[in-house]
C-alpha cells in the first residue's frame, strides 16, 4: 500500500474511532463528561499532525452537518456555536500541540507534557467560551468548566500515554507510521 493510500485509510479509521466513541457521555452539569478528549488525544499521540488534524476536522465537519457524533449522540452546527463550542473547536489544537511538540521531545515525558498542555488548552478555551456564551461569572465558569474535569482529565491522559506508547512500539516494530 503506498503512503498516500495508507494515510487515507489511517485517517478514515481514526475518524471512525472518533465517531464511535465521541457520543458517549455522562451529564454532570452544563458540560458533559465524555471520552471525546481521550480519543482526540490518542489520535494526536499516535499519528502525524496532518493525519490527526484531518481526522479531527472530519469529525467536527460530520457533527456540524448533523450526524450525531458529539456528546450524547447530538449533532448540528448549533453545537459548534453553543456553550460547549469552545471545547469542540479546541479539539483542532490537540493535533499541533501534541504532534509538533512530541516531535521535539520524542519520549514518555514529551508525551505526558504535550497531553497535559493540550488538555489545559482545551479546558481553558472551552471554559472561556462557556463563560462568554452563558454570561457566567468567572468563578462559576471555572467551577462548571474546569473543576469537575481535573480528575477525569488526569485519568484520560494516563490512559492515552499508556496506549500511545504501546501503539508507538508496534509502529516502530512494524515500520507502520501514521
Amino acid at each position: 500500500m503506498n503512503s498516500n493510500t495508507q494515510r487515507i485509510v489511517i485517517t478514515a479509521v481514526l475518524t471512525a474511532l472518533l465517531i464511535a466513541v465521541g457520543p458517549l457521555a455522562v451529564n454532570i452539569g452544563p458540560i458533559p463528561m465524555t471520552l471525546q478528549t481521550l480519543i482526540i488525544a490518542l489520535v494526536a499521540s499516535v499519528s502525524s499532525t496532518r493525519v490527526s488534524l484531518t481526522a479531527i476536522g472530519l469529525y467536527l465537519l460530520l457533527g456540524a452537518f448533523g450526524l450525531p457524533v458529539f456528546a450524547g449522540f447530538k449533532g448540528g452546527f448549533v453545537l459548534l456555536a453553543g456553550p460547549t463550542a469552545g471545547y469542540l473547536w479546541s479539539f483542532l489544537l490537540f493535533a499541533p500541540i501534541i504532534g509538533l511538540s512530541f516531535k521535539r521531545w520524542n519520549n514518555v515525558w514529551g508525551l505526558i507534557v504535550t497531553n497535559i498542555l493540550a488538555s489545559v488548552v482545551n479546558l481553558t478555551i472551552g471554559t472561556i467560551w462557556l463563560i462568554i456564551s452563558m454570561k457566567l461569572p468567572v468563578e462559576a465558569g471555572i467551577a462548571a468548566g474546569i473543576t469537575p474535569f481535573i480528575l477525569s482529565s488526569t485519568l484520560k491522559i494516563t490512559v492515552v500515554v499508556i496506549v500511545a506508547l504501546a501503539v508507538r512500539q508496534v509502529q516502530a516494530q512494524t515500520a507502520l507510521a501514521f
